[in-house]
């Protein structure tokens, strides 16, 4: 069998029907929830981010259609992404391989977005810069010390691209076992297994992505 098979017949034994599989997390109309949430989610519990996006929404009622300013701005009526931190998301948490706060890298990154020729500044504008095969988006993003390619990808899934995919260390685990301890799987090609594996599912890659995160997270 090849990878693809033994990860077709994998994920109809542990995944069952796709028709059964919880909706991806989505925020279509609120840059700033996407960029809290891909931020507070990288190497955290989803509980944590969980709570960082429910203080954020007591603290602004229009979070769930807040774009990227709303958030700076509500960063800086808190004295700053540190003071944001403490004070309205307490989570002071800190950006993986670095001593930065998560509320540093999303203003720098969500700052730079804006200053784009073509400003990002809604989720709708992150969908458009992530699809119209433009680079610039991704790489002002990437450029926050921090913030590495999951970053982007789970950004962009956030906000409704649903061909992206974020193989972190839950789905890498998962297409490590299925597929035999012995495949080293690259992110690339997991990226593309995945790919060929929704395609052949007749799902999106983030709906597989995100059903195998389900199945490997231990708060499932």
């Amino acid at each position: 069998m090849t990878q693809l098979d033994l990860l077709l017949k994998a994920v109809a034994e542990d995944l069952g029907d796709p028709s059964g599989w919880s909706a991806p997390v989505e925020f279509p109309d609120s840059l700033a929830l996407c960029a809290l949430n891909s931020a507070y989610s990288l190497r955290g519990s989803s509980a944590a981010a969980t709570n960082v996006l429910a203080r954020y929404r007591v603290l602004r009622p229009t979070a769930d259609t807040d774009s990227g300013a709303d958030l700076i701005m509500a960063m800086d009526s808190a004295g700053g992404p540190a003071g944001f931190a403490r004070d309205i998301l307490r989570n002071e948490s800190k950006l993986p391989g670095t001593n930065r706060l998560r509320p540093e890298g999303i203003y720098e990154g969500l700052s730079r977005l804006a200053a784009l020729d073509t400003a990002v500044t809604s989720a709708e504008h992150l969908r458009t810069a992530a699809t119209n095969g433009s680079t610039s988006a991704k790489t002002a993003w990437l450029s926050v010390k921090g913030f590495g390619s999951l970053a982007w990808s789970y950004l962009i899934m956030n906000a409704g691209v649903g061909t992206e995919t974020k193989p972190d260390v839950m789905v890498q685990r998962y297409l490590a076992r299925v597929l035999g301890d012995d495949n080293r799987l690259t992110r690339a090609r997991t990226r593309q297994l995945l790919q060929l594996a929704a395609a052949k599912l007749n799902v999106e890659p983030r709906d597989l992505d995100r059903a195998i995160w389900l199945h490997e997270s231990p708060s499932k």
